[in-house]
C-alpha cells in the first residue's frame, strides 16, 4: 500500500540557507530511490524558516529503505542543531 509522509520542519532563521543546501542533497538522492514516487520540499509562504517535506513511496518497505540510507542519516545529523523544536511527522 502506498505511503505518504508530510514532515513539517522549522529551522532557526539564521540557518535557512544552510538548511536549504543540505535539503537539496537529500531531495535529489531520495528521488533516485527505486521505491520513491515523490520527494519534494516546500517553503511556507510568509514563514521563510518553515518547511514541509512531501514524500510518497510505493509501500512501507520503500519508507524503511529510505530511512536506512546514508543520505537520510547524514541529513538528520546535519540539521538537528538547526531546528526550532521537533519536526512534526504525519504518515498516511
Amino acid at each position: 500500500m502506498r505511503k505518504v509522509i508530510n514532515a513539517r520542519i522549522t529551522v532557526n532563521p539564521e540557518a535557512v540557507e544552510q538548511f536549504l543546501n543540505y535539503a537539496r542533497v537529500i531531495v535529489l538522492a531520495s528521488n533516485l530511490e527505486e521505491g520513491c514516487l515523490v520527494y519534494t520540499l516546500y517553503q511556507e509562504v510568509g514563514e521563510p524558516s518553515s518547511f514541509i517535506f512531501y514524500e510518497e513511496y510505493v509501500n512501507q518497505d520503500a519508507v524503511d529503505f529510505h530511512n536506512a540510507t546514508s543520505h537520510f542519516k547524514t541529513f538528520i545529523s546535519q540539521i538537528t542543531e538547526l531546528l526550532q523544536g521537533h519536526p512534526v511527522i504525519e504518515v498516511f
